[in-house]
């Protein structure tokens, strides 16, 4: 059976994703080295290699409003056109866009090494008052790059969607470095085009509450949307996530459970097609997302 095993390396979420800040500027601004640790069963860097990286610049701006007292993401909205080459480095920056002392509603935008918008979305956050771990602000400012995992191969392409998603289940394939990381196994694939997953939690992994950083939940939900939506691809074909949004009920605990993601499509069409996800610890909902997949690429 072909695995990926996490590195060493990870030791928090911040330099597992290659995440920086930029030390000489007024507003917060964050960087991210891609490379093939982020790489998904395909060899691809897709939407999921952000999330963690836009759930932190997402919630900067809006926590420094009051930095008295703590808050976390309720919801993140993501969206993509392009993807990265496979080792640029992005820069993310956000702006909160309107707030209230409860709420706060921040715009977020990922653009890669020529300055073209990769990502934008917004980010919603909520004070939430609970003690921390630790002080924020921890990113190294020039991390090391993630590229201890070799890229996995591009795939057959006379292999169908399903074919692809019974030798992920087999181990035949690889789940691929990003999927690898986060303790990631594809354990079902149904008739109906509906695929179930599960990820490891572990304690490099937590925010600073000491539960699930909520950019590593989207990150786990993202790629189960990506398996469901491979599961769907026929015979030559290919896809790209394109529209991700994610909301949080409960997070998990990092003390090396697995939570399972259900992936279910909601409609399948020849260019787009959508994907409903749900994360469970046992029956408890944890968190839910939805994304739309091109399926003209």
């Amino acid at each position: 059976m072909t695995t990926h095993a996490a590195p060493l390396r990870n030791a928090d979420p911040f330099s597992t994703f290659g995440i920086g800040r930029e030390t000489e500027t007024a507003t917060p601004v964050l960087t991210q080295k891609l490379g093939t640790d982020l790489t998904d069963h395909r060899g691809l860097i897709e939407l999921p290699a952000f999330a963690v990286l836009f759930d932190d610049i997402g919630g900067i701006p809006f926590h420094r409003l009051n930095m008295d007292s703590s808050s976390m993401q309720a919801r993140l909205t993501m969206s993509m056109v392009e993807r990265p080459r496979l080792h640029d480095m992005v820069r993310a920056t956000g702006e909160v866009q309107m707030h209230n002392d409860t709420y706060g509603t921040t715009s977020v935008a990922i653009t890669g090494g020529d300055g073209d918008t990769l990502c934008f979305g917004v980010a919603r956050g909520v004070r939430v008052g609970r003690p921390t771990t630790g002080e924020s602000g921890q990113w190294q400012a020039d991390p090391p790059a993630p590229n201890t995992l070799p890229a996995v191969p591009a795939l057959d392409p006379a292999l169908s969607g399903a074919d692809v998603i019974a030798k992920l289940i087999d181990g035949s394939l690889p789940v691929g470095p990003l999927a690898g990381i986060l303790g990631g196994t594809v354990t079902r694939s149904n008739d109906d085009g509906s695929i179930e997953a599960e990820f490891t939690g572990e304690p490099w992994m937590a925010n600073l509450m000491g539960t699930m950083h909520g950019g590593v939940i989207a990150t786990m939900l993202g790629q189960a949307c990506s398996f469901g939506a491979q599961r769907n691809v026929r015979a030559g074909g290919g896809y790209q996530l394109i529209d991700f949004t994610c909301e949080f009920h409960r997070s998990p605990i990092v003390d090396g459970r697995t939570v399972r993601v259900e992936v279910t499509p909601v409609k399948l069409g020849r260019r787009l097609s959508l994907f409903d996800a749900r994360m469970y610890d046992g029956d408890q909902l944890l968190g839910r997302a939805t994304a739309d997949a091109r399926f003209d690429v």
